[in-house]
């Protein structure tokens, strides 16, 4: 029981030396806004990421707005993935279509959680640490809200979306670090009917964040483009699609994702699976093999994907529902 105790808060003590070193390089000039690293829905985290094709998604307001053209109504999504001790990511995205132009909104937030704060003990010449009297506790969230517009003419779209960025680090009545600011996506799709799409966006275009440090945080600007293709009709009762993207993030090595998806789905109910693999990304904890899949209800989809880590062992898994008439 001792020896489980101890590894948790070792655990804990350095997810939160993660978080600190985020906001530390972030104030040097480090890349801001760590939510814009991670897959915003379930169902493109089941595909590693490969994303910048996948159109008819409102899930797309967070990779290529573009892909929002293809959406016949409405349509509306939402995740929520549970990460390490207290930590979470929640998602949710709404689409609608006014004539050829399809308008969208989206929230994104990567929330750290909290934990108690630890002073010096000056009964031990400040060389321990003990819990704050007041019970106060450090929290810190990183969040994207999303504004989109595509416009469709024949097989041929673009869009372009702004978003509203802010990362926050702070103890009670006390701003360790805050960062904020605007970025752009601009896109195109290119969707050859339900058999094939080609996709091109340039994510976090704009200006530096602002930080209450002083030090301003550059966006993590990326350029991706990528394909999709259904090899049998998904509109018929076997399912099978490829994806794959080529991503090209400032100040780090490109790299390429590939995904599949498949299953079986007859009159309007059934069963997907996927998985997404990534080649030659920065090194880090995520594992680059990820899997998911989706229970099909005619318009609506409960998805699922699995995010295993490589260092810390096990996983995380996300949950998401969406909507599509």
């Amino acid at each position: 029981m001792m020896r489980h105790r101890a590894m948790v808060l070792a655990l804990t003590a350095g997810a939160l030396c993660g978080v600190v070193a985020r906001v530390r390089a972030q104030a040097t000039g480090g890349t801001a806004g760590a939510v814009l690293a991670l897959p915003a829905t379930a169902r493109a985290l089941g595909l590693g990421g490969a994303y910048v094709a996948v159109v008819g998604d409102a899930g797309s307001i967070f990779v290529n707005p573009a892909g929002l053209a293809p959406i016949r109504k409405v349509a509306l999504g939402m995740s929520y993935q549970r990460y390490l001790f207290d930590s979470y990511l929640v998602s949710g995205d709404a689409a609608v279509r006014v004539g050829r132009f399809h308008l969208g909104i989206g929230l994104n937030v990567l929330n750290y959680g909290q934990d108690t704060v630890y002073r010096p003990d000056p009964a031990f010449g400040g060389d321990r640490g003990v819990a704050d009297p007041g019970g106060a506790m450090v929290g810190a969230y990183s969040a994207e809200a999303v504004a989109a517009f595509a416009y469709r003419f024949g097989m041929f779209s673009v869009g372009g979306s702004a978003k509203y960025l802010k990362d926050h680090l702070s103890i009670p009545d006390t701003t360790l670090y805050d960062a904020s600011g605007v970025g752009f996506d601009a896109g195109a799709a290119l969707a050859f009917f339900d058999i094939a799409a080609f996709g091109v966006v340039v994510q976090n275009m704009g200006g530096d964040l602002k930080t209450s440090t002083g030090t301003p945080a550059p966006l993590p600007r990326t350029i991706r483009a990528g394909f999709s293709i259904n090899i049998v009709d998904p509109q018929g009762t076997p399912r099978l699609m490829v994806v794959g993207d080529w991503v090209s993030p400032r100040h780090s090595p490109n790299y390429y994702i590939l995904g599949v998806e498949g299953g079986v789905v007859s009159g309007g109910v059934g069963l997907l699976g996927r998985a997404g693999f990534a080649m030659g990304r920065a090194p880090s904890d995520q594992r680059s093999l990820v899997f998911g899949g989706s229970l099909v209800f005619h318009d609506l989809q409960l998805d699922y994907g699995y995010q295993g880590f490589s260092t810390l062992g096990g996983g995380t898994s996300r949950f998401g529902l969406r909507w599509v008439p």
